[in-house]
């Protein structure tokens, strides 16, 4: 392993104070910090499993009057969402160098996530079909301009569960898909996946093997109406009920709906990855085991907490904050956590010094665990 610092003994000399200089062996020791950062990048492989792309031809078959579309283009007049759309629509030389400068070894790919193919217009269904298979083989293709760098997750069009069923086949047999990604609920109007309607479609990633991504999406309108929209602030009103907030609520309501009906209990191969370091249901663990017990009396035939820790899987996704990380990692547990950039929302450059402080805070074995390995063994990846 690289010597990530120097010795005692070679900066020594350098340590001590100089009133014409102003140095000290703080200013040097942090001097060599910066300057020597990237040698970290060969300690451990990285694999990020949340990184985004989208296509814009296709994301312009989306239902464009609809109350997702109108918040998430709100959304998009934020200057630092803005500059990220300019990195979301290409795998070529940008990301690459991007992945390269981060030390990032491998990105799974899926598309932007707060309007999808279950948005598509109500008068022709069949279109979020069209649309959402049509999104995979473009995946596909970006796939396969550097297929040691880039896996993916597939769309489905969970609105017509026979045929997300039918495409999840193809895109993880034929197309070499590591799983597929959900974002919000189902069409954006509350449908969640606890519902029966979709029970042969979770029993199909069972029979496959792959992981769902429950990834956040708009709230539902009437949700939206009540909880986040202020008046007259349409930008601040988005990011309040997206990134800010809500949509994080959203995918812990969509998760503990599956733990609490019983969905999780009928599905136990069911494998479920979600993000942002939980999507703020670390803390929530306790007060889980203290609430929802004894589980029978709840109609449960497990605890709500052992169903998460086995079934559920936990991705940084770019909240590059060390307390958030050690709370998940003491109450999910490190052999659930995994990581990701959130490229391009959250920016590559930010990674290393994570990285840096997180291998301050975890033994080794764990930061690989944590970097690449959990994910190679829950996506069957080659190490």
């Amino acid at each position: 392993m690289p010597q990530l610092f120097p010795s005692t003994a070679s900066i020594g000399p350098l340590c001590v104070m100089d009133a014409r200089r102003k140095f000290s062996c703080a200013d040097f020791v942090d001097k060599y910090i910066k300057e020597n950062v990237s040698m970290t990048k060969k300690i451990v492989k990285i694999i990020g499993v949340e990184e985004h792309v989208v296509f814009p031809d296709l994301f312009a078959r989306l239902e464009q009057e609809s109350h997702a579309w109108n918040v998430f283009t709100a959304r998009t007049q934020a200057t630092t969402v803005g500059l990220a759309k300019i990195r979301s629509t290409t795998v070529g030389e940008q990301r690459l160098k991007d992945m390269d400068d981060s030390g990032v070894a491998m990105q799974v790919l899926s598309t932007v996530g707060a309007v999808n193919s279950t948005h598509c217009p109500k008068h022709d269904p069949k279109e979020g079909v069209r649309l959402a298979r049509d999104i995979n083989d473009a995946m596909k293709a970006a796939v396969d301009t550097n297929p040691t760098r880039y896996k993916a997750f597939a769309e489905l069009p969970f609105h017509e569960p026979e045929e997300a069923i039918k495409e999840l086949h193809r895109c993880v047999k034929e197309l070499g898909f590591l799983g597929a990604m959900l974002s919000g609920s189902v069409c954006g109007n509350g449908r969640y996946l606890d519902s029966p309607e979709f029970d042969a479609v979770l029993s199909a990633f069972e029979e496959l093997d792959v992981p769902l991504y429950l990834h956040p999406g708009v709230p539902p309108k009437a949700v939206w109406d009540t909880y986040y929209k202020i008046q007259d602030k349409p930008v601040l009103s988005a990011a309040f009920g997206l990134a800010g907030w809500g949509w994080h609520s959203e995918v812990a309501i969509h998760l503990l709906r599956l733990a609490l009906s019983g969905t999780l209990d009928r599905h136990r191969k069911l494998k479920i990855i979600v993000g942002h370091q939980g999507e703020m249901m670390p803390p929530m663990m306790h007060r889980f085991d203290t609430i929802y017990n004894p589980p029978a009396a709840f109609g449960l035939e497990r605890p709500v907490t052992e169903m998460l820790r086995s079934q559920v899987w936990v991705a940084i996704s770019g909240f590059f904050s060390i307390p958030p990380t050690m709370t998940l990692i003491a109450t999910w547990g490190v052999d659930r956590v995994l990581f990701a950039n959130d490229y391009p929302f959250v920016a590559a450059d930010k990674v290393q010094d994570y990285i840096r402080r997180l291998g301050d805070m975890v033994s080794p074995l764990d930061l690989e665990k944590i970097c690449h390995r959990n994910a190679e063994s829950l996506l069957r990846l080659e190490s």
